[in-house]
This record gives structure tokens, sequence and C-alpha cells, in this order.
């Protein structure tokens, strides 16, 4: 898109040709109803307003809420686990666009899931210096262990 303008027609087009299933279907529909009125800034709210549920935020914090290291019964590893508490706590906003999880809480939450056995030998170590980033490289060394 190097030398287009957003708040050109062209733009618009270009992000038509990027665009598949229902964002498409949406896409198509905003052009004929605002016709020359088009843009892409009033796309993107009308992206918004349609494909993006009202209660995705109540979503994400049940999300949140029962976040584990365990999916389906198996456990899905301590970087993924770690990179999907990282993704909830980017999500999880409040109307001033601040992050509403602190990195303590994340922290806390990735300590309170690991398995036992990589508790009772990571968490005597933690020194209160130590960051998220800190605390996964540690429990990826011990579950490589």
């Amino acid at each position: 898109m190097e030398g287009i303008s957003l708040g050109s027609k062209e733009a618009l087009a270009f992000i038509g040709f990027k665009l598949q299933g229902t964002a498409l279907t949406t896409y198509n529909h905003h052009l004929i109803k605002e016709k020359d009125k088009a843009s892409v800034f009033s796309f993107m709210l009308v992206l918004r307003e349609f494909l993006i549920p009202s209660t995705s935020k109540d979503l994400l914090w049940k999300e949140w809420e029962a976040a584990s290291p365990y999916k389906d019964g198996q456990h899905m590893g301590i970087k993924t686990f770690a990179n999907w508490l990282q993704e909830l706590q980017i999500k999880l906003i409040d109307k001033n666009g601040n992050q509403c999880i602190l990195e303590e809480v994340k922290g806390r939450k990735f300590l309170n899931h690991l398995p036992d056995y990589m508790e009772t030998t990571l968490v005597p170590q933690i020194l209160d210096s130590w960051t998220f980033n800190d605390l996964v490289k540690k429990a990826e060394s011990c579950e490589a262990a």
C-alpha cells in the first residue's frame, strides 16, 4: 500500500482485495450503501460496529478468569500459556485505553497455574525484581528439565 493515501478511493479498493468472508460482505454492502461517501475510515467504523460484538469484553474477562495452561485436557506448554496471558492483557483495556491487568497480576496468574512440580521448584527462587518474561524463562527451563 506504499504510496497510496488512506483517504483515497484507491486505498478503499486495495482493502477490498484483501478481505474475505463476512468482512468482504460488509465491505461490498458499505460500498453500495455509501456510494461516493465511502472511505477507508467510514468502512473501519462499520467493521468495528458490525463485526466486533459488544459482549467481546465480557468474553475476554471470562477467558481471563478461566485461563489455564490446559486445553481440552492437554497441557498447552508454558510458552503458549504465557503468550495467551500476554494477549489477554493487551486486549483487556478500560474505556481510556489503559490496560486493566497489571504486570504483577499477570505474573501471579501465571504462577498460580503452574503444574505442582514446577511451582514447588520455581516459587522459592523468585526474586521481586523478576519480570513476567523472567518468570516465563525460568518456568520454560523447569519444563525442559
